[in-house]
Formats: structure tokens, C-alpha cells, sequence
């Protein structure tokens, strides 16, 4: 089969993936490894050559453009009815290209709780033996930690050793040790690994679709291609309807279609398609293929706030401005200087229960003060961006929370709405609450006493006064899962796939990506999912019953 990577010469294959992200291009490296299969892998953005993208300390400035779906949330009453900017990949290799790149991949209870909610042979001890097999850390191999994978990892890099007071400070708290909070023990600090070779970034896309993956006559990439919707024969997935230069196509599916989209635009594009709560499909006159009640419910994120402290004592090496054109150079030419650095380097995982049932909260470990001077406490303070200071960005780990993804209209072209309901389970504030105060308790110890004039909010803030703190400046850690959830279909009326990621009511059709996770995990999202494109290309090639298969 000749073909031309970038341009639909043909209009069947066996295997149809949406989403270039993180999990669409492991599932297409895995299925073209089988030369009779044919595998198109579908993007609705272009190729990851805005090398800006690549920096540690300068990523961000890609958020907004065309490398992001710029999504925003509806307004959220649990934040004062203020929307939350919501950055989406849209590009060869999705989130994971515009991220911090976090490697956290969260603890024993969260890969065991997928398999308690229905979603057999997904446990723990699954998961680390993926795990060893994705992973090339230089911390490994271990039993917890592997080597020579297919993603790379390496320490954040950072420039002060002021890390290692905040280290200190942990210790000092009772918080834990410094260790690896991948391995038994997870109560602890570290500094974090990401997906970096030598400070630049190379995603798990970049990883699963290398130039000699790429040379494969039965893979197609096809980039800049934005899928309307999955077509159905009955109830079975035949193939997706796409916009591709401005013309409407139909490609057609052999096999299968596997929907790796994301969150949002997985659970869009399954009502689109007519698989979705009947109601709301009536509501926007889309056709009924399957009445799947849970497709767009169930959406869980991480919610993060930041404490802040001034220092009256200089910090070195924290005043650097990573995205001027001088720090780009320097990093373009020699992956040296300012854009090297994302300023929170480490992070911690805390117990607040003393239980060890799972971590209640993440902390990250920031160098810099991040405060702009609108903090009532910081009120006066002349100069602050020349203020040396450091942070504590609190993560509520397991939010009780649970919110929607709802279509705006019947155009694929109309953002859906996305509402997280952000602390309607009001125990979420309560523990928040908690979390604040642990990291107050940091910056009274001694390690960093020293370091701490003034601190946003206050020491002596009452619950009431750390409960509008967060409602006003709380925001996402871009960590959205649930929306097409993994479980027991006979037993779970809401759980949308099965665990063989086989979409509730219909033939031909799966899920691959942080959608199915019942619940977001207590770390970071992007090793999670890398997790789950290698379940879904194990779980596809073990299933040898395939007609269709040419020889």
C-alpha cells in the first residue's frame, strides 16, 4: 500500500484513531506494529514544530494559539461564578505538548479503585508492570521504576538550592521523607521527573511516533483533519465523518474506531455521533444510535491554589525571566539559562489523616513568590516582582466533586460547555481548608522561618477568611478525566466503557484516554494515560477473532 503521510489517499482502514495526543499515538504505534492491519491516526491540529513548546520555563506561551482548543468553563458558583481558563492540546501530541510535563502517576489506591469500580484486570500491580515496560528513568529499573522505555525521563531542572530548604521544611513538618513517591512509600517529597531529554521536551507522541514508526506503509498520520462525528451502520461504528481542507469526507473503519480525544472532545464527539443521555441528544435533534446516560457526566479535575510568602532575605538564582528572546536563544542554542526552568522543580504528597489510605494533597515546591501585589496582605509592598519569596501551589488530591460536558449545539463546531461544579460536594472546601493550613505550618519551621516576612493568606486567617481565598483564586491543574468512565457495565447504569474499553450499546467503537478513569488520580494525568494507550493496544491485539484481517 503506497501512501503519503499527511494526506488521506485511501478511504478504509482497519483502525481509525481520533486524537494525536497521548494515548491515540501509542494505540496507532502499537496496532501499525501488525504489518496486515492499516491504521489511520487522525489530529484536528497540525504537526509540534513551535520549538517553544519544547522549554521548560516557556511553554505556556503557546496557550491561546492554535497549539490549544482554548477552552474555557461556564461559571463556577463554587469560585464566585468566575470561568476557568482550561487549555486543551491541539496538536501532535496533545496536552502533554503544552503541559508542565509532570511523570506523577499517582499511588496503589487509585489503580486498585478503577478495578473496585468494575474495571477487571486494572489494578495496581497491572500498572507497574506497564509501567517498567513505558518508563526509561534513570531511578530504575526497579520494581517500581523501569528502564529502557519508550518515554524518557529526567529530574526537573532548577537553579537554587533553595529546593532543598523547602525539602527541609517537609521533613521538619512531619510531612515525610525525601524519597521517590513512586515507590512503596509515597508519603514524601522529591523532585519531580518529566518527560525531558537534555531540558527539551520529547512527549510520549514524539516517543511512539518516531520517524521509523512513521515510515510504516500501513500508518497513516493524518494531521489539520477535525472529525465531526463517528458513523454508524445500526449500531455499529463503520467509520468518522471529517472536515479535511475545507471538504466533508467519510473514511471508513474495518475494525474499529478508538476515540482518544480527551475529556471534553471525546465526550462531544460520542453525543455527536448519537451515543449519549437521549434527552439532551433529542434536545439538539441528533438521531439516537444508544442511550448511554453517562457519556459527558462524571467530569473530576483538580482544583490548585497557591500560598505565598515575601522574604526579607535575598533567594539567589530566582529572578530570571525564562520567556524573554535573550532566554530562548540561550536555550535554542544550548538547552542552558532561564527557559530551562519551570520554577517548581519538586513536590510533596501528604497524608492529612495520618491514615496512609492515599495522599490527600499534593504541594508543589516553588522557588518564586508568584504574588502580583493585588494580595491584601502584601498590600504596600513596593517592588514586589524584585521580592525574593517562594510558594506552595496545594492540590486537592481526591475531589468529591463531580460535573458535566454538555453540548452547546448540534455543530461540532460549537465549543461544548464544560462544567466541572467545582466544590458542590461541600466536604471538598473542608478539606481544602486543610491543605492551606498544612502549608502555612511549612512556612513557620524553622528551615524556613527565616525566609517568611509576610504570607498570603494570613497565619492567624480563620476557616471563613481561607475559604474566600480559595473561592477567589483557585484554578485548575488541567487534570480533566471521567467524562466516558471505565466500569461494569451490567452493574454501573453511568459507567460508559467496559474493560475492554468497548463502548456501552454499539459495536466497532472504544475509548482510549483520561475519559475513562473513574476518578482523577492523585498525581498528574499524562503518565496515567500513557497507561492507558498501551491497556488499549494489549487488550485490541489480544482479541484474535478478526475477520476482517487480510492476509
Amino acid at each position: 500500500m503506497q501512501k503519503k503521510e499527511g494526506s488521506m489517499m485511501k478511504q478504509i482502514y482497519d483502525y481509525i484513531i481520533v486524537g494525536a495526543g497521548t494515548s491515540g499515538p501509542i494505540v496507532a504505534s502499537r496496532l501499525s506494529e501488525d504489518p496486515h492491519v492499516s491504521v489511520l491516526l487522525l489530529e484536528a491540529g497540525g504537526e509540534n514544530i513551535n520549538d517553544i513548546s519544547r522549554a521548560p520555563g516557556a511553554f505556556f506561551k503557546v496557550w491561546g494559539t492554535d497549539y490549544d482548543w482554548q477552552y474555557e468553563t461556564e461559571p463556577q458558583k463554587g469560585l464566585n461564578n468566575r470561568k476557568i481558563y482550561a487549555p486543551r492540546g491541539r496538536v501532535v501530541g496533545g496536552s502533554s505538548a503544552i503541559n508542565v510535563g509532570f511523570w506523577m502517576r499517582g499511588t496503589r489506591e487509585d489503580y486498585d479503585f478503577w478495578e473496585q469500580q468494575g474495571a477487571k484486570g486494572w489494578n495496581y500491580e497491572k500498572a507497574l508492570k506497564m509501567f517498567q515496560k513505558i518508563e526509561d528513568t534513570d531511578l530504575g529499573p526497579t520494581r517500581y521504576r523501569g528502564k529502557g522505555g519508550m518515554v524518557h525521563l529526567e529530574d526537573s531542572a532548577y537553579p537554587s538550592e533553595f529546593t532543598q530548604t523547602q525539602f527541609d521544611a517537609f521533613k521538619e513538618a512531619g510531612f515525610g521523607d525525601i524519597g521517590d513517591f513512586q515507590a512503596e512509600d509515597p508519603y514524601c517529597a522529591d523532585i519531580v521527573q518529566k518527560d525531558y531529554i537534555n531540558r527539551v521536551r520529547h512527549t510520549p507522541a514524539d516517543s511512539y511516533l518516531s520517524e521509523e514508526v512513521r515510515k510504516r506503509p500501513n500508518l497513516t498520520v493524518q494531521t489539520d483533519t477535525f472529525v465531526r462525528k463517528v458513523i454508524f451502520k445500526e449500531n455499529r461504528a463503520v467509520g468518522v465523518e471529517v472536515e479535511y481542507k475545507g471538504e466533508l469526507q467519510q473514511v471508513e473503519a474495518r475494525a474499529e474506531v478508538i476515540l482518544s480525544a480527551g475529556s471534553f472532545n471525546t465526550a462531544q464527539i460520542l453525543k455527536l455521533s448519537g451515543v449519549g443521555p437521549k434527552k439532551e441528544l433529542a434536545r439538539h435533534g441528533i438521531p439516537v444510535v444508544a442511550d448511554v446516560p453517562g457519556v459527558g457526566e462524571n467530569l473530576n479535575d483538580h482544583l490548585m491554589v497557591n500560598v505565598r510568602a515575601l522574604s526579607s532575605v535575598p533567594i539567589p538564582d530566582t529572578h530570571f525571566n525564562p520567556i524573554s528572546d535573550e532566554s530562548l536563544a540561550q536555550w535554542r542554542k544550548e538547552q542552558t539559562g532561564p527557559a530551562c526552568y519551570y520554577p517548581g522543580p519538586a513536590a510533596g504528597l501528604v497524608s492529612s489523616d495520618g491514615t496512609h489510605t492515599g495522599p490527600d494533597f499534593e504541594m508543589i515546591l516553588q522557588y518564586v513568590h508568584t504574588a502580583n501585589g493585588s494580595e491584601k496582605e502584601f498590600a504596600g509592598v513596593e517592588n514586589i516582582a524584585e521580592r525574593s519569596g517562594y510558594s506552595f501551589p496545594v492540590i486537592l488530591m481526591i475531589p468529591k466533586s463531580r460535573g458535566t460536558v454538555l453540548l452547546a449545539s448540534g455543530d461540532p463546531h460549537d465549543k461544548p460547555l464544560i462544567d466541572p461544579n467545582y466544590f458542590d460536594d461541600p466536604s471538598d472546601m473542608k478539606r481544602f481548608i486543610k491543605g492551606i493550613r498544612y502549608a502555612l505550618q511549612l512556612t513557620q519551621t524553622t528551615a524556613l522561618s527565616p525566609y517568611t516576612e509576610m504570607v498570603h493568606p494570613a497565619l492567624d486567617a480563620s476557616d471563613a477568611d481561607i475559604e474566600a481565598f480559595i473561592r477567589n483564586e483557585a484554578s485548575t491543574v488541567f487534570h480533566p478525566v471521567g467524562t466516558a468512565r471505565i466500569g461494569d457495565l451490567e452493574k454501573d447504569p453511568m459507567a460508559v466503557v467496559d474493560s475492554h474499553l468497548r463502548v456501552r450499546g454499539v459495536e466497532g467503537l472504544r475509548v482510549a484516554d483520561a475519559s475513562i478513569m473513574p476518578q482523577v488520580n492523585r498525581g498528574h494525568t499524562m503518565a496515567p494515560v500513557t497507561y492507558i494507550g498501551e491497556m488499549a493496544a494489549q487488550i485490541i491485539q489480544s482479541e484474535t477473532d478478526r475477520p476482517y484481517q487480510r492476509s
